[in-house]
């Protein structure tokens, strides 16, 4: 018994009686920033798809803008196997560093892109890969993040601490949306089509900064590897 709780909590004192609020948000921001994300697509999907897919089927370029949002998913569960995997070799914190990174491009680069009509054929594809390389990150991001709360957590609070990942989630969509309610009540249509959509990814990336500063404070919780003793 005493051997499991060392390798929960190898820190002493126990990390949990340590670890602060702030530190506690800059774990759960990634899972934030994932849903804040997923809804902000969903929400301007149809200005992203005339900026990327213009057609004169206005179906068409809804459904082009979709299957660029749906590719994101086919990278998840490659980010959560290679992320994953660099969160139980090398430790939860820089894992938790490289998947908030990408995150934070992926958006920026989704909202600096410029649109089919400068660039051409360019614009799609990037479209796509910042998709992609959204996707691998989030993927890595949920496991190291639970994890890390439950290991950083004192004993009867592991609970506690990982449901701040749901309230996280919720606090999110709130935001995105109430985001997507001002942004198309105070803009046009044509300032929406032309940037409107793109500040809201850029407010939800301007946290990115932030929490790279506040993660790169935390302690690490994966305990360290055993020596091989000499013969």
């Amino acid at each position: 018994m005493t051997a499991a709780v060392e390798i929960l909590n190898p820190a002493t004192p126990p990390l949990g009686a340590t670890l602060k609020a702030r530190h506690v948000a800059a774990v759960t921001a990634g899972n934030a920033l994932e849903f804040y994300d997923f809804l902000t697509y969903a929400f301007f999907a149809a200005q992203i798809g005339r900026t990327f897919f213009p057609s004169h089927d206005a179906a068409g370029s809804l459904l082009a803008s979709l299957a660029t949002f749906g590719a994101g998913f086919l990278m998840r569960p490659v980010g959560a196997l290679t992320i994953g995997r660099m969160a139980d070799r090398i430790g939860r914190k820089p894992a938790m560093l490289l998947s908030f990174t990408l995150m934070g491009v992926a958006m920026v680069g989704l909202a600096l892109t410029p649109s089919y009509r400068a660039i051409g054929i360019a614009a799609p594809i990037l479209a796509i890969g910042f998709r992609l390389v959204q996707g691998f990150a989030l993927g890595g991001e949920i496991g190291p993040n639970t994890a890390y709360l439950i290991e950083a957590a004192p004993p009867h609070r592991r609970g506690l601490y990982v449901s701040f990942q749901y309230m996280s989630q919720d606090g999110s969509i709130l935001v995105s949306g109430l985001v997507g309610y001002g942004l198309a009540s105070l803009l046009s249509d044509a300032a929406m089509d032309s940037w409107g959509w793109r500040v809201a990814f850029l407010l939800g990336a301007a946290i990115v900064p932030f929490g790279l500063i506040l993660r790169r404070q935390l302690a690490e919780t994966l305990p360290p590897k055993p020596r091989a003793r000499r013969p």
